[in-house]
């Protein structure tokens, strides 16, 4: 005679551990996937190109101070000048005064780098 909730048991372990493979290779191809597209020179790049082409308001492939308060607003909503300026200082590595295709990539890639290497330990890797 089974009792309450015995023959459930092994359902729901054999259901969890199921579960816990497929997070497991989901994991895996995330971090294959991540290293790919640090290891191509050219990710991105029309993706950034793109973006970048949405917001420049001069058609330079750049964006100046004023067109990045436009871009953070369409996606953070209303953002304050010092914040603003100091995202794009942060961005702007040479100075110029614009954010360039080559700029945003490499804040992307530092991104990716984070995520890959939090992965990675999440999953003692």
């Amino acid at each position: 005679v089974a009792r309450v909730g015995e023959s459930g048991s092994s359902g729901i372990n054999a259901e969890y551990g199921g579960i816990m493979a497929m997070e497991a290779a989901d994991t895996a191809l995330m971090i294959q996937v991540l290293e790919r597209l640090l290891n191509d020179e050219t990710f991105l790049d029309d993706e950034i190109k793109k973006e970048i082409k949405q917001y420049d308001d001069d058609g330079n492939l750049k964006i100046d101070r004023a067109e990045f308060k436009t871009m953070l607003a369409s996606y953070l909503g209303t953002i304050s000048d010092d914040e603003t300026s100091e995202l794009f200082d942060d961005i702007d590595k040479d100075r110029s005064g614009y954010i360039e295709v080559i700029e945003l990539k490499r804040v992307l890639r530092n991104r990716i780098m984070q995520e890959l290497d939090r992965l990675k330990r999440e999953n003692g890797m």
